[in-house]
């Protein structure tokens, strides 16, 4: 599959003149950079929100994953 999705990259930067790649990278990455800044902006409030609570949920996060995997292991075969 990984193999594909970089024959049709390929593909597709063929279309592209070499001399026109480099500024589309550029325009592409002050997009990206321009939309990150937008998220954290909009979403400030609730990532700083989760940072501090997902060291409180941590135990209880491993008790989960460790009846799950319990609960997997009794799976017969």
């Amino acid at each position: 599959m990984m193999s594909q999705i970089l024959e049709y990259y390929n593909k597709g930067l063929e279309l592209i003149p070499v001399a026109y790649r480099v500024p589309i990278a550029i325009i592409i990455l002050i997009v990206l950079v321009f939309s990150l800044i937008n998220f954290l902006r909009k979403n400030l409030i609730w990532i700083v929100l989760f940072i501090l609570l997902l060291p409180a949920a941590w135990p209880a996060l491993k008790q989960i994953g460790g009846s799950l995997w319990v609960l997997i292991q009794k799976i017969p075969k």
